[in-house]
């Protein structure tokens, strides 16, 4: 598992924060050591629960799912007190995810996460993650008629 970034070795610490964020507890697979970045009043925007436990618990679903991962960090963008990532997450899907067997498949999914920094820790966290091209790469039988249909 690696982590990918184009991000300049000058970046602020904001961006290394959240850089060494996704290494460690995303593609490290740590979810124990959130503390060492989140705020104690963390509120994730993402995952319920809305803190740190919802967090960790979508970390070790993810990991127990896909193996090999490797995040890639392809486009990062800081505006005051916040950083917006935008990332290729490929892996293989190793285990179950949601009522989806493990499929062997690899897959490659983009993932937007926005991060809102305060005095050196993440205190929020939003994340969008293409839930349905991983679908479409775990089960590509499965069609939805009309789920993203235009109306004319």
């Amino acid at each position: 598992m690696s982590i990918t970034t184009m991000i300049p070795p000058h970046a602020s610490p904001n961006v290394r924060l959240v850089t060494d964020f996704m290494r460690t507890i995303w593609t490290e697979a740590s979810p124990d050591v959130l503390e060492r970045f989140v705020s104690a009043s963390f509120v994730d925007h993402a995952y319920i629960p809305a803190d740190q436990t919802g967090h960790a618990t979508m970390v070790r679903i993810f990991a127990g799912a896909f193996s090999q991962a490797e995040h890639t960090i392809e486009q990062c963008t800081e505006q005051d007190d916040i950083v917006v990532i935008r990332l290729k997450i490929t892996a293989l899907h190793s285990g179950q995810f949601r009522d989806i067997a493990a499929t062997g498949n690899a897959v490659e999914v983009t993932q937007y996460r926005t991060f809102r920094i305060v005095e050196g820790q993440i205190a929020e966290h939003w994340a969008l993650f293409d839930t349905a091209s991983l679908l479409r790469q775990l089960q590509p039988t499965v069609i939805v008629a009309g789920a993203c249909a235009i109306k004319q």
